[in-house]
């Protein structure tokens, strides 16, 4: 009998943390947001989409964790399963990313601290792969 090169716990375990879908509900309305003291901070439906993506991220880590606990996993699974958990990560980044360079450094000018925001750019897009 020719195998997949997966286990029955394998597939029980990538059963587990499959994502139907986007959870996320893209046209929720952001409404740019100002911190504590007039600071600028994440705003609220950002910060929501973020926190709903990283929890189906932890969900996702879980059960590639379960899946390395069977000696018979397969390295190509792990792989794709680790590739699935960047991909999700680099959409939280983008995201957060995004709503900065909307809210904030479109509204710089207006405000009158393009110089420090323009800064706080560089430094952010330093954390982007």
């Amino acid at each position: 009998m020719a195998t997949s090169g997966r286990s029955q716990a394998n597939e029980g375990a990538l059963a587990q943390v499959e994502v139907q879908g986007d959870a996320l509900d893209p046209e929720v309305v952001r409404q740019p947001a100002t911190g504590h003291e007039g600071h600028l901070h994440l705003d609220d439906a950002t910060r929501r989409q973020a926190s709903l993506r990283l929890k189906t991220v932890k969900g996702h880590i879980e059960g590639v964790l379960r899946m390395l606990e069977d000696d018979g996993v397969y390295c190509v699974d792990v792989l794709k399963q680790v590739k699935a958990v960047t991909g999700a990560l680099g959409k939280v980044s983008e995201s957060v990313l995004r709503a900065h360079i909307q809210d904030h450094v479109m509204t710089a000018a207006q405000r009158g601290d393009s110089d420090v925001i323009v800064d706080e750019l560089m430094e952010a897009i330093k954390y982007r792969s």
